[in-house]
């Protein structure tokens, strides 16, 4: 069974053999995605001045990605559809995805 979220007329993910797949347009968007942030209480200090995805990942290093998570297929689907949907309602605002998402997409959404 397919799960699948719909963001908007254009944006979806659908959980598809335990992976998260990003659709735009009805089309796969082969892009680098994963979770980032999953702060651990002792280093919620060092990000609490954090303005965006970006520079949270300069200061942690990209150590928090997935493998490291320990995250079940389903949570990180909904944390995807989630992010993408924040995004979206908060007009395409690029501090809240990582750029390396954020920019490809609004390419391709002009489009």
């Amino acid at each position: 069974m397919v799960k699948e979220f719909r963001v908007n007329n254009l944006i979806s993910l659908r959980l598809e053999d335990n992976k998260t797949i990003l659709y735009v347009n009805n089309q796969e968007f082969k892009q680098c995605k994963y979770l980032l942030l999953d702060i651990p209480d002792d280093e919620i200090e060092d990000v609490q001045e954090v303005k965006s995805i970006d520079e949270a990942a300069e200061i942690l290093d990209n150590s928090m990605e997935y493998d490291k998570l320990g995250i079940l297929p389903e949570e990180e689907f909904t944390a995807h559809c989630s992010n993408l949907q924040a995004w979206v309602e908060n007009h395409y605002n690029t501090d809240l995805l990582h750029r390396n998402l954020a920019f490809p997409l609004l390419k391709i959404l002009s489009e």
